[in-house]
């Protein structure tokens, strides 16, 4: 138990004119050394606190995790007083709120991992963002235990206090490996969930989590292999609830599951989390930043939907909610006032982040990105842009390494134009997803997407956007004729794809851009009807009841120009030879090929509508009739897809695997995955 030390005037006057000596001191040196321990003792002379500022800042400069709170008052919260007297590691820094407050620390026995910093001292550290007003003294706690040596950081609010679970009070997750985590989908459960029916909070929902999505369905609970930068200890007794909730709901009642297990939000699913209790590892050191023209009710929130909106940046990065793992509340009331932002603006905060612009050549600028569009966006002010300038300068000053985003690929994709085809329509999820990995290897990318009503906005100005009618894909050919007739300035071919599947570059390096890459499926008899009932069942397809796509094929052949009828007879073997039908999910042209193709093409849409699977490689037959590139099939159809191990072995040793259904959580973590390692590869 903690004691109270009341001081008496002399007291005072000895304590005071310590701290202003070690003050004196550090505004003489300009802190050309951050301080690292102020601890005033009711009896402390100017001597004993030079000597115990040497012993804390070897001792907490010795241990890389660090937990920042703050206190208003004499005594230690009882969460530092805990910790402090448990066998756990952890330095702990306490910022004084309250100037002039002198601090009892008799209750420490000699702990010489606290460290205590005045509320006059934080004006002094040699932090640009010390030199601006009215902002959150937390963040200048953050970058003091950085500079300090800080690997993990606890941001702990003043009032809550760690449950005690066998010998350890913070039950840290710090590897990457299998963790539970909803299965959802684009169509089930959108890009929010709420987490907190999972640890027996029913009917209850994270302060910033959107009113209007309250209303959950029950979901059901797979794995994936992540690593946590950001953990929320949940709170048992008193869960972190908007004002609008507990004005309506006096006697609500706490998480009931405590044995729950701990759950990760899949990647592109977003959760607020608070600044009540939640461990940031290294990597999200960056995201600590509370901006300041906003309630602290609102701060954290947006904080937390800025930090997700980036973990795309960061190899296997996800966010973790523990189960119930501390008590304790904080003690001021909260406003429905002060939140108003996080009733009107969540779910548009949401929708703006997870679809921004991407136009950055670091993580730095990324995150700048984010709090202009926020300011752009009438969600934050100006001064949290300047804020987050002294932010990203300060810790860069202290010795932060932001996380590596990886360099422009010095390989053949450099002088390709990247064409991606959505069948279905595209969402801004999938496309956001697609292009940050795709603008990492390719400087020229053109979409096109199925149907003319879709905002595209959030891309950036130098990706060109069509909207084309190929009725669900069906007549591609229209979205391939466009694409290798675009002049690409510093290009020599165009690699045609659509949105749902992998693409091997490393494998690709090897295939030579001069070429056209195809994968023929079928070589028929032209003429003869039974080469044609090969197990494909489109060519008995029809467009309203009319001609066959086989009547059609026979009507389009027997009608192409007599010089590229000719080219079919001296170079495949026609009529003995014909492709029939073929992969046109992908196929790659060189400019030099492009004329050949687009004639062929045009040819096919003048006489009827025809499938793609069979207008490209009548193209492909007339371009370039040997010598091409011929990939093996890397298609997987349904119940084949559910077999890990089998599109694993397609990812790792075909030039493409497809179809991978980026909609779906399974597909969108094989596929990022697998698009990480290739991207580790970039040197």
């Amino acid at each position: 138990m903690a004691t109270t030390l009341r001081l008496q005037r002399p007291q005072l006057c000895v304590a005071a004119a310590a701290l202003i000596f070690i003050l004196g001191l550090l505004f003489a040196s300009r802190m050309r050394r951050p301080l690292s321990s102020l601890h005033l003792h009711g009896t402390t002379t100017a001597n004993t606190a030079r000597d115990r500022y040497d012993v804390s800042l070897q001792n907490c400069t010795a241990v890389s995790k660090w937990i920042v709170t703050t206190s208003n008052a004499i005594n230690p919260p009882e969460a530092v007083h805990m910790i402090l007297n448990s066998a756990e590691d952890w330095c702990v820094l306490v910022l004084g709120q309250v100037a002039s407050l002198m601090y009892d620390f008799s209750w420490t026995n000699g702990s010489t991992h606290l460290i205590y910093l005045p509320f006059e001292a934080l004006s002094l550290l040699p932090y640009k963002l010390a030199t601006i007003t009215s902002l959150n003294i937390k963040n200048i706690g953050y970058l003091y235990a950085i500079a300090n040596g800080a690997r993990v950081v606890l941001d702990l609010e003043d009032g809550i206090v760690p449950i005690r679970v066998g010998h350890t009070y913070l039950p840290l997750q710090a590897d990457k490996r299998e963790y539970q985590c909803p299965n959802l989908d684009e169509k089930e459960g959108g890009v929010i969930w709420n987490p907190y029916p999972h640890f027996g909070g029913q009917d209850i929902w994270p302060r910033g989590f959107p009113q209007s999505s309250s209303a959950q369905p029950d979901t059901q609970m797979g794995s994936t292999s992540c690593y946590p930068i950001i953990q929320q200890y949940l709170s048992q007794s008193h869960p972190d609830l908007d004002a609008s909730y507990l004005m309506q709901n006096k006697n609500y009642e706490g998480f009931k599951s405590v044995a729950a297990s701990a759950l990760v939000i899949p990647r592109g699913v977003f959760a607020p989390y608070n600044s009540l209790s939640t461990i940031h590892q290294y990597e999200a050191l960056w995201s600590l930043l509370l901006p300041k023209t906003v309630h602290k009710r609102v701060a954290d929130i947006w904080r937390s939907y800025i930090a997700q909106s980036l973990f795309y940046l960061i190899p296997d990065a996800c966010l973790m909610f523990t189960p119930p793992a501390v008590t304790g509340h904080i003690t001021e009331s909260p406003s429905y006032e002060d939140e108003l932002p996080l009733y009107t603006n969540s779910s548009y905060v949401v929708n703006l982040l997870i679809y921004h612009p991407m136009s950055f050549d670091t993580f730095e600028e990324a995150l700048l990105g984010i709090y202009e569009l926020m300011y752009q966006s009438h969600i934050l002010g100006k001064d949290d842009v300047t804020l987050l300038g002294h932010w990203i300068s300060d810790l860069k000053l202290v010795g932060y390494e932001f996380p590596k985003l990886p360099k422009k690929a010095s390989l053949w994709t450099k002088n390709v134009h990247l064409c991606i085809m959505f069948n279905w329509g595209s969402t801004e999820y999938r496309t956001r997803l697609l292009l940050s990995y795709y603008m990492r290897f390719f400087d020229a990318i053109t979409l096109f997407v199925e149907g003319e009503h879709v905002n595209h906005t959030y891309i950036h100005s130098h990706i060109q956007v069509f909207h084309v009618k190929t009725r669900n894909g069906i007549l591609q050919q229209i979205s391939l004729e466009l694409c290798i007739n675009q002049v690409v300035p510093n290009t020599v071919s165009h690699l045609y794809i659509s949105d749902d599947m992998f693409i091997n570059i490393t494998k690709m390096s090897g295939l030579y851009l001069s070429k056209i890459w195809f994968i023929p499926l079928s070589v028929h008899t032209f003429g003869d009807d039974s080469t044609f009932h090969d197990g494909w069942n489109w060519w008995g397809y029809s467009f309203n009841g009319h001609s066959t796509q086989y009547e059609r094929f026979v009507m389009i052949v027997k009608r192409l120009p007599q010089d590229l009828k000719q080219v079919l007879i001296d170079k495949v073997g026609f009529p003995n030879r014909i492709h029939g039908h073929a992969v046109a999910d992908i196929v790659h042209i060189p400019n030099h090929y492009a004329s050949d193709v687009t004639r062929v093409l045009k040819h096919v849409n003048s006489v009827t509508d025809l499938f793609c699977e069979i207008a490209v490689p009548l193209a492909v037959d007339i371009a370039q009739p040997i010598g091409r590139e011929e990939m093996e099939d890397g298609n997987l159809w349904g119940w084949q897809r559910t077999q890990s191990p089998l599109v694993q072995s397609f990812v790792d040793t075909r030039y493409y695997m497809h179809a991978m259904k980026l909609s779906t959580r399974y597909g969108a973590d094989i596929w990022c995955k697998s698009m990480n390692n290739q991207l580790s590869l970039l040197v």
